[in-house]
């Protein structure tokens, strides 16, 4: 595949209600790799723009489509998606590869860059569709969209906002649990995004899951009270490694991400 070609080419970043807005050569690249994907029988799920947009009704200009696969998954994607033509690399070979007709590209992502979450057959169970150009795809759920974005809180971007968006859009009807499951140790996340949105939207307590903010309260005290909870790690790391790298390097902090390469890859070359 040689030199990596990553670029991040994106819109504005403005989301605004609306329908998806595609160019003619993008809508052929997005659906030629689904219609790959279909046709192989990989199971996947669509997510970013056109997820956000099916749960909000927001629409926010993107040159790239996010599938989430299961790594096992990923060789024959790849190799499928280069025999189609599509330039395939692994950038970051712990969770994420690009299938590249330019200017677009697919994301294929089959863990998340902290690795806290593993993409699963119950992660890619899908009750809903999304269509591009005529090629239907299966969306990631609700709850799945929601943790995906939950640990997105980096200098350069933040996801809260859209999460805060989705829980207003599906006015609070969430199966919390089952993002908390996905969540498993890291649960305790959520009522970071719980406290946001009760500050963006001052008018909507109805919308979050109260008792469950009063119970992970009350855990957040017992933790405080038992010595035996106490920890040495700095799960900053999970959401922002750039900003608290110093806490790893100078200040003796433990990382507490497993950051394990789960594709060992040869090369396919495109066309073969």
């Amino acid at each position: 595949m040689g030199e990596s070609v990553f670029r991040r080419q994106k819109g504005d970043g403005f989301a605004r209600v609306g329908q998806p807005h595609l160019e003619p050569e993008q809508a052929e690249v997005y659906s030629k790799a689904l219609r790959i994907l279909n046709d192989t029988g990989i199971p996947y799920i669509l997510a970013g723009a056109f997820a956000l947009h099916t749960y909000t009704g927001l629409w926010r200009d993107t040159k790239d489509l996010d599938v989430f696969i299961k790594p096992s998954d990923l060789e024959k994607a790849l190799r499928e998606l280069a025999k189609a033509g599509f330039k395939v690399e692994i950038p970051e070979d712990h969770w994420l590869a690009k299938a590249w007709s330019e200017p677009y590209f697919v994301d294929l992502i089959f863990s998340m860059a902290n690795g806290a979450i593993q993409f699963d057959d119950d992660w890619l169970k899908s009750e809903r569709t999304a269509e591009i150009e005529g090629v239907h795809a299966p969306l990631i759920g609700l709850e799945q969209l929601i943790a995906s974005k939950a640990f997105v809180a980096a200098r350069d971007r933040f996801d809260g906002g859209d999460i805060a968006h989705v829980i207003r859009s599906v006015r609070g009807k969430v199966d919390w649990k089952r993002v908390g499951r996905i969540l498993g140790p890291h649960r305790k996340i959520l009522l970071w995004h719980f406290l946001f949105f009760d500050f963006v939207y001052p008018g909507h307590p109805d919308y979050l899951p109260q008792d469950l903010i009063q119970q992970m309260f009350e855990g957040i005290r017992r933790d405080w009270a038992d010595p035996q909870a106490q920890s040495s790690e700095c799960r900053g790391m999970l959401v922002d490694p750039f900003s608290f790298s110093a806490d790893i390097r100078d200040w003796g902090y433990t990382d507490p991400r497993e950051l394990r390469a789960y594709y060992k890859h040869g090369e396919p070359e495109n066309g073969e």
